[in-house]
């Protein structure tokens, strides 16, 4: 497809110029042809073009060559290629006699159109009237009209050189006309004619170039204006978090010493009870039994509210040891024995192999812990099954449930922030367990990861390296960056 880029005219008054460009120049003598034409075919040479000179009377074809040759040495390897073709209008005349002024415009595009094949960017031409051969005058200009036209959609670069003393008052003005510009010499200096054509369509352009400037314009502000905004929103919404986090850690932790108050009490009214009739035992031990679970609950609640707002600071700290996870495991279910019971869910471990590592006891005891837990409240009354492997230096723990399952959108936002597969209203909690989960086990160089189906229960790996390969404990940028 033509693209009207831009060429070196070789010419300083009006430098580079668009492909299609039509353009004339008024000379007097010999020497202003020289002094336009010579640079104007230097740079088509320059830049790959084919170039075409039809010499005028003035100009024999012998000089042209020697005042072309005396700015491009390598001339005659330019002829030899066939790069560039100086002929008299003469021996041009008669290659062409016989065509039409249509016929004519139409071999103008076939030369182009080999300079194209032969890898040439396009054709740059000059000539005259004389060699057009055109017995009135009107005829010269329609052609001229005609050409004016075309070319602009063409790779061609057409100069059209026009004798002054041949040409009537009134032919210099249809010269104008039927060209995008016109070239004439006053007092020692060539200056630029446009035509009423040209002029008006660089008016159009400015036009247009100003519209788009004052939309570019305000579609910047408006952009800028945008970013403003959201600049504002996000550092409003850091605020917010940081305010948010700052309110979670005080009040978990004013809320820890009245906690442990509540249970040191508990202990306290259990003990003694022991001297109290049996009656009265047996009212009272069931209702201390809910307390005391209650009490549990608010203390992992208060946990967890802790946990995140620790692991949000960057101030986690990980106590790497020694730890036995099949030992750790077999604890954990132990101590939940009373909540399985309750859920009515059998527990089954199966430990393959020795599974021993270098991870924070008490951190990973917290994932087993939730992972297990989380197991009897969506899998009530169906077995919950624990598969512990390991495969080279890494050990990979499995809780699989028979549960409720979670859906595939659930499971894209399962372990962020006070996120939910399920309404909270039907299974409590604050969505935080799993958060803090995959948060911990990424701090001690693991993946925690999700495979469920709804209706069909759901399978949480754990994945950890063991021995020397372990991470240190996650950088505060990056949990601030989760």
């Amino acid at each position: 497809m033509f693209s009207p880029s831009l060429t070196p005219s070789g010419i300083p008054a009006i430098g580079a110029i668009p492909w299609g460009s039509h353009f004339c120049q008024f000379y007097s003598t010999a020497e202003e042809l020289v002094e336009l034409l010579v640079p104007f075919f230097k740079a088509g040479l320059e830049r790959n073009e084919q170039c075409l000179w039809v010499t005028e009377d003035v100009l024999g074809v012998s000089v042209a060559k020697e005042a072309l040759r005396k700015e491009v040495p390598q001339l005659e390897a330019y002829l030899q290629e066939g790069r560039i073709e100086i002929l008299g209008h003469q021996e041009w005349s008669l290659r062409h006699r016989h065509l039409s002024a249509q016929e004519k415009i139409h071999a103008w595009l076939g030369y182009k159109e080999q300079a194209l094949a032969r890898g040439r960017d396009g054709l740059r031409l000059t000539g005259g009237p004389c060699w057009l051969e055109f017995l009135e005058w009107s005829d010269f200009v329609t052609y001229e009209a005609k050409v004016n036209e075309v070319f602009p959609r063409h790779e061609i670069i057409s100069l059209c050189s026009i004798c002054l003393s041949q040409c009537r008052p009134e032919g210099i003005l249809d010269v104008v006309r039927n060209h995008q510009l016109s070239l004439a010499r006053h007092e020692a200096q060539w200056e630029v004619l446009e035509s009423s054509t040209l002029k008006k369509a660089k008016e159009e352009l400015f036009q247009t170039n100003a519209q788009l400037d004052l939309r570019v314009r305000e579609r910047t502000a408006a952009l800028e204006a945008s970013l403003q905004v959201r600049n504002r929103a996000e550092q409003e919404a850091l605020a917010a978090v940081r305010a948010r986090d700052e309110f979670l850690s005080m009040a978990s932790h004013e809320l820890k010493t009245p906690l442990t108050s509540l249970k040191l009490q508990l202990e306290l009214v259990k003990g003694a009870m022991a001297g109290a009739d049996s009656a009265l035992l047996q009212r009272l031990v069931s209702k201390l039994r809910t307390m005391e679970r209650q009490i549990q609950r608010l203390q992992a609640l208060n946990g967890s509210l802790l946990d995140v707002a620790t692991l949000d600071g960057g101030r986690m700290h990980m106590d790497f040891q020694w730890v036995d996870l099949s030992s750790l495991i077999e604890e954990a279910v132990e101590r939940l024995a009373p909540d399985f019971e309750r859920a009515g869910c059998e527990v089954r471990l199966e430990a393959e192999s020795e599974a021993q590592g270098q991870w924070d006891p008490m951190r990973l005891d917290q994932v087993v812990v939730n992972l297990l837990s989380n197991a009897a409240k969506y899998g009530a009354g169906k077995p919950i099954h624990i598969l512990l492997q390991r495969n080279g230096n890494r050990v990979s723990l499995a809780v699989k449930d028979q549960g409720i399952g979670i859906s595939s959108e659930a499971q894209a936002r399962l372990f962020r922030k006070f996120e939910r597969a399920v309404p909270a209203r039907h299974y409590g909690g604050l969505g935080l367990g799993l958060y803090i989960s995959r948060m911990l086990v990424e701090a001690m160089g693991g993946t925690l990861q999700v495979d469920s189906r709804v209706g069909q229960g759901s399978t949480f790996t754990v994945s950890l390296p063991c021995g020397s390969e372990r991470h240190a404990a996650v950088s505060p940028e990056v949990f601030q960056a989760r």
